[in-house]
């Protein structure tokens, strides 16, 4: 068997080559990107104003009390501290709901209409209610009427057995819408 020769790739389209190219641009500006940055942060470090630098030597411990720090390494507290300082607080050490159920909320400054759209949400409702109810009452009359003048229809039209009109049924039928009206 000869060896295997040279294998054509397969082409790109135009839309593939628009991508594969935006994604080159992409990652090269975000590596320049971040070489600025890091130019800029290697030349200003230098810089930097020493009470800016008091400034971001200090930080606030647990308590809220400023603390520097000399070699930049911050001191944590054990669980032993924190206890013995929530007993000297007059803390029992345990977590407890108090501190949440006394915090008070700030008032709400769209109350009233917020109870506005509440109400006319509810009339909106109670609006929609009764047009239902309405138009549901609606539909049991007609059912009604449209079953009594079906069974009326069919006595009015119904015969005897030679294929005459039944004129007994049709008269007390017409008797009883006149004792109505």
């Amino acid at each position: 068997m000869p060896p295997k020769s040279f294998t054509q790739k397969k082409s790109l389209t135009p839309l593939e080559r628009k991508m594969k190219k935006r994604k080159q641009d992409i990652i090269h500006k975000a590596k320049v990107k971040s070489q600025y940055y890091k130019d800029l942060a290697s030349e200003y470090a230098a810089d930097t104003p020493d009470y800016v630098k008091e400034i971001f030597e200090r930080t606030i411990d647990e308590d809220g009390n400023v603390v520097e720090f000399g070699d930049g390494q911050a001191k944590i507290p054990s669980t032993d501290e924190r206890k013995r300082k929530a007993v000297e607080h007059g803390d029992d050490g345990s977590d407890s709901d108090d501190d949440a159920s006394a915090k008070t909320h700030k008032p709400n400054p769209f109350r009233s209409q917020l109870e506005e759209q509440d109400k006319r949400r509810r009339a909106g409702q109670d609006m929609k209610k009764e047009r239902h109810a309405k138009v549901e009452q609606e539909k049991a009359d007609r059912k009604r009427y449209f079953q009594h003048r079906n069974k009326q229809r069919g006595k009015m039209l119904a015969k005897h057995k030679n294929g005459q009109p039944n004129l007994a049924t049709q008269m007390s039928i017409m008797l009883g819408r006149i004792e109505k009206s």
